[in-house]
């Protein structure tokens, strides 16, 4: 690295910063907020700032933040493929339905008696 040499990472030199205007904003300009739970979304400035919505959110919470989101106006950065309510109570009957047929069409065990290995007097 410190001879430069071609396929080592380059060292940090001067003229790698960004402007301090953006340093550390998104690409689209905006401060991005983290997005725990619904109080943290009535705290966002709709003009200057954009929410990311936290990886360890479930699904329940991150339907429920996007609603709430829209109402708002506020733009989330990863929506994700969250679905509406409704496609998960479908989606967890058709599961449901799956379990119940497949456990009809499993066939019952032969309760037939294997002979003892165990020999009486040898």
């Amino acid at each position: 690295m410190r001879l430069k040499q071609r396929g080592w990472p380059k060292t940090v030199a001067v003229g790698y910063k960004v402007a301090k205007k953006v340093r550390g904003l998104h690409p689209s300009g905006f401060k991005e907020i983290l997005i725990h739970r619904l109080d943290d979304l009535e705290k966002i400035d709709v003009k200057a700032e954009v929410a990311r919505i936290a990886a360890t959110v479930g699904e329940r919470k991150r339907i429920a933040i996007l609603e709430r989101a829209k109402a708002l106006n506020v733009r989330i950065l990863n929506p994700g493929l969250a679905k509406k309510p409704e496609e998960v109570e479908a989606e967890a009957e058709a599961v449901e339905a799956e379990k119940t047929e497949a456990e009809k069409t499993e066939k019952p065990e032969d309760s037939k008696e294997q002979p003892s290995s165990s020999s009486g007097g040898q």
